[in-house]
């Protein structure tokens, strides 16, 4: 039987949600995430053609979002797809609210 899923200490979640609206703190992100949201898993070149950004300003600021956990990367032939972490945003959220 497996073992339950370590809870993160009240400190840690504190810390993990700054990180996501640290991560959540430009208005680009911040249309990144709008727009995944709406569209689902979109590749970075119809993302970055989508929000009318360069290549190199997508790959900035996919990075902060992988890093603060808001999306994860995945690799599909030549083509890397934006995926949103909708549990991650909602739990940030919620637990801001409750």
């Amino acid at each position: 039987m497996a073992s339950p899923a370590p809870q993160l200490s009240d400190q840690a979640c504190t810390a993990q949600r700054a990180k996501v609206f640290k991560a959540l703190a430009d208005p680009c992100r911040v249309r990144i995430v709008e727009m995944l949201a709406r569209r689902g898993d979109m590749c970075g070149i119809e993302l970055a053609d989508a929000l009318g950004v360069s290549g190199a300003l997508l790959s900035h600021h996919g990075k902060v979002l992988e890093g603060a956990g808001i999306i994860t990367k995945r690799k599909d032939g030549p083509h890397a797809y934006c995926v949103l972490n909708r549990a991650l945003l909602a739990k940030a959220f919620k637990d801001l609210l409750d």
